[in-house]
């Protein structure tokens, strides 16, 4: 009985920070925040443009890092990145779309969740749109997208 009352309360605390979409030339197509960074200034393109290029670049080295020295070699495109605080879920398609998820470290592995969002929620919603042109690098425009997106996340047992 112990045990099942700290699961449950290590359930509600998991805390899901933010999702991030890039293409494959590093730039961020999509951003979605849950769960606010108190420390960004809201409405701010110039702490929005350095975090995108601070994120992309962290990614794109440890990635490479990644390919050099693991053996085997990864081959599904996710990896997870932990650090004291945070995790940074990552998923890579084959068209080298990368999505990035940042949770608290309670959240666990949400490396499959990324790869249904992509699969789903993003081809389903994104790249079958009529609307979409995956040659001009704007942002995601996608009523669909984002109602799907949060309807997916807020029933994920870690969502907070």
């Amino acid at each position: 009985k112990n045990e099942r009352t700290q699961q449950d309360h290590t359930r509600q605390t998991m805390v899901m920070y933010n999702l991030s979409i890039y293409n494959r030339k590093g730039i961020c197509l999509f951003f979605h925040e849950w769960q606010k960074d108190r420390k960004r200034p809201e409405d701010d393109p110039e702490f929005d443009a350095e975090r995108n290029r601070l994120v992309y670049g962290m990614i794109f080295s440890l990635d490479d890092i990644v390919m050099r020295m693991a053996q085997p070699k990864p081959t599904d495109g996710a990896m997870s990145i932990k650090t004291d605080s945070i995790t940074i879920h990552l998923y890579q398609s084959m068209s080298g779309v990368r999505f990035i998820l940042t949770t608290d470290n309670s959240a666990g592995d949400l490396r499959q969740n990324l790869r249904h969002i992509y699969a789903s929620l993003y081809v389903e919603d994104v790249v079958l749109s009529a609307i979409h042109d995956p040659k001009h690098d704007k942002p995601i425009d996608s009523p669909n997208f984002e109602k799907h997106l949060n309807a997916y996340v807020e029933q994920l047992s870690c969502f907070r």
